[in-house]
Order: C-alpha cells, then sequence, then structure tokens
C-alpha cells in the first residue's frame, strides 16, 4: 500500500464528515460471518456494508477506545 499524501487529501475533504441516519444499506461488503462458517447465530454481525450515501458501516463490537492511542499520527477520533 502506498503512501497517503496528506495535502491532497486534506483538499478532497473539504467540510467536516457527519454520519447520516437517514443512508440505506446498500450492499454488503464479503461475506457474512454465518456465511463463512464463523458464527452459530444468524450472520448478524460482525460485517460490513456499504451505504447508498457512500459511507461504510461496521457492525461489531466497538473498538474505539482499545485502538485510538495506537492511531496513525494523521488520524484522530473527534469527540462523539
Amino acid at each position: 500500500m502506498g503512501n497517503i499524501d496528506l495535502d491532497s487529501w486534506s483538499s478532497v475533504v473539504a467540510e467536516k464528515w457527519e454520519a447520516k441516519p437517514s443512508a440505506s444499506f446498500l450492499r454488503r461488503w464479503g461475506k457474512s460471518s454465518h456465511e463463512l462458517g464463523q458464527t452459530s447465530g444468524d450472520g448478524s454481525c460482525p460485517d460490513i456494508w456499504e451505504l447508498d450515501n457512500g459511507d461504510v458501516a461496521i457492525i461489531g463490537s466497538d473498538l474505539t477506545a482499545a485502538y485510538e492511542t495506537r492511531l496513525p499520527d494523521w488520524v484522530s477520533v473527534d469527540p462523539g
């Protein structure tokens, strides 16, 4: 994977991103955990979906606190 040109990236992101609760699920990325034989349940999670507005929804355990101190220097988690 190549390096990220942060100057170019910041010009692409012109406004603050906000989640859109009205977005609908468009398509699953990959197979469900049930299809992969990784769960005995109904395949509800973990899961990754593309939303109809281009956002991505990750369904699973919230591990923000476990990862936020190990993020790359150019990545941060805003409050909320």
